[in-house]
């Protein structure tokens, strides 16, 4: 299925396609192929699924001849998700769109906001998903001469499946790592000389600090790709990422429910959407209603323009992201996402002022190289917040040293976030390490009423 058509771009970037055809189709056309299938999935959850035939009533396919229409059409969030799924048939209830017999698949959600959702996958539901994540593997430059390590146990968390099935389908080899520390990954990567990984950004810092406690450079383990994801990734992450590892580093975005649907190609200036597999709106966060201009904040909404085994309409991902541009020059058609600034579960208000931990993670990873890990805590002290980042530094940094990196860490945070930060050290390897979506950011103010 997956092209090699080649062009050469007008910065001398080299760029292939895994399909030619529908990555390069002139923005109408991608528009008119949308508009119909969105049409086509409406009317089929309408019909197959009782979440949708209860939700949608009064609201007709005829009615739908612009994709200006569909912004009438009510978004679907994750708690009616949970909601219907307490019927029968059990365990997915309401929001099955097949016949339970044709399931092949159970997979289910992280379950870190609430209880997990449980995600059915046909044969060909689960094929047309892993088709969308090639896009995004082949745009990040994985090929069949890579060897790709995945650091991970999969258990029921279909991202780690949704890697594994697309890096053979692309041709690459795959390597499991699930079933060893992460020492035992790092000699794992070294036995078998993987040259690419799939992890996410903070667990590949992890990586890379306990390579080098065991005397290894982490550029010197060969990993050429490395494709992130679970969690946003600054560009100042990303770029430590690349410089540790020397390496070329690609994020891309998704969600168990919406599944995969935008990912960075060569050029790494934002996420392209993977069109015509996605219809994403990006909606202002006030009101839902309005599309985002390009450079503005929004939310992303998604329908799953292909999936009928969970049929999805309009879903609020709950993803703040800042929208991109129309055009690239890798010559792909699919707008972008310029940037992921974080969940809407994220932002908080600290003393009046909106504050998100992204930024906290951007000045560390971009200017302070000492700090290997950090954790920030929002407390209720009297009628004050106050709010501390515990840090912890390289080991070969000390006294007059560390002073210097709490004055001048204090001083970046207040500049980018307008608030005051107690820095406060702690012991080499006393704050806790994630493989998995990181949660640095502890808000504690709602346990202290």
């Amino acid at each position: 299925m997956g092209g090699r058509d080649m062009v050469k771009t007008a910065n001398g970037i080299q760029i292939e396609y895994w399909n030619p055809y529908l990555e390069t189709l002139p923005r109408g056309e991608l528009d008119e192929i949308e508009l119909s299938y969105f049409k086509n999935i409406f009317s089929y959850a309408k019909t197959n699924s009782i979440m949708y035939r209860e939700k949608l009533k009064g609201v007709e396919p005829e009615k739908i001849r612009t994709l200006e229409d569909i912004k009438r059409i009510p978004l679907t969030d994750k708690e009616e998700l949970r909601r219907y799924q307490e019927i029968e048939p059990y365990p997915y209830g309401g929001i099955l769109g097949v016949d339970i017999k044709d399931v092949t698949t159970f997979r289910q959600s992280s379950g870190t906001t609430g209880r997990p959702v449980y995600v059915p996958e046909t044969y060909e539901s689960w094929q047309w998903r892993v088709e969308a994540w090639c896009h995004i593997l082949y745009m990040a430059g994985f090929r069949p001469h890579h060897r790709v390590f995945l650091p991970f146990g999969y258990n029921v968390y279909v991202a780690f499946w949704e890697a594994h099935y697309t890096a053979e389908k692309v041709g690459c080899e795959l390597v499991p790592g699930g079933a060893l520390d992460t020492k035992g990954r790092i000699h794992k990567i070294i036995e078998t000389r993987a040259n690419a990984m799939m992890n996410t950004p903070t667990y590949g810092l992890h990586i890379a600090e306990e390579a080098k406690k065991m005397g290894i450079d982490p550029a010197s383990l060969g990993i050429e790709r490395m494709l992130c994801a679970g969690e946003p990734m600054p560009a100042a992450t990303r770029r430590r990422l690349e410089e540790l590892f020397r390496c070329h580093v690609f994020d891309h975005i998704g969600g168990t429910e919406p599944c995969a649907w935008a990912g960075m190609c060569e050029t790494k200036d934002g996420m392209h959407i993977i069109e015509p597999f996605f219809l994403v709106e990006v909606l202002d966060p006030e009101t839902l209603q309005r599309e985002v201009e390009e450079g503005e904040m929004g939310i992303a909404v998604v329908t799953p323009l292909g999936r009928r085994s969970f049929p999805l309409i309009r879903f609020n991902t709950k993803d703040l992201v800042i929208k991109g541009k129309d055009s690239c020059l890798c010559g792909r058609t699919s707008r972008k996402i310029k940037e992921v600034v974080g969940r809407t579960d994220d932002l908080r208000k600290i003393r009046g002022v909106l504050f998100s931990p992204k930024t906290v993670e951007e000045v560390i990873r971009h200017e302070f190289p000492e700090v290997v890990e950090y954790e920030i805590v929002v407390e209720r002290k009297g009628i004050m917040d106050e709010i501390t980042i515990r840090i912890e530094v390289t080991p070969d940094s000390g006294g007059k040293e560390l002073e210097q990196v709490k004055a001048r860490l204090r001083e970046n945070l207040k500049v980018k976030t307008n608030l005051s930060f107690h820095v406060q050290m702690e012991p080499p390897g006393s704050l806790p390490r994630y493989m998995l979506k990181a949660t640095r950011f502890k808000d504690r103010r709602e346990s202290e009423r």
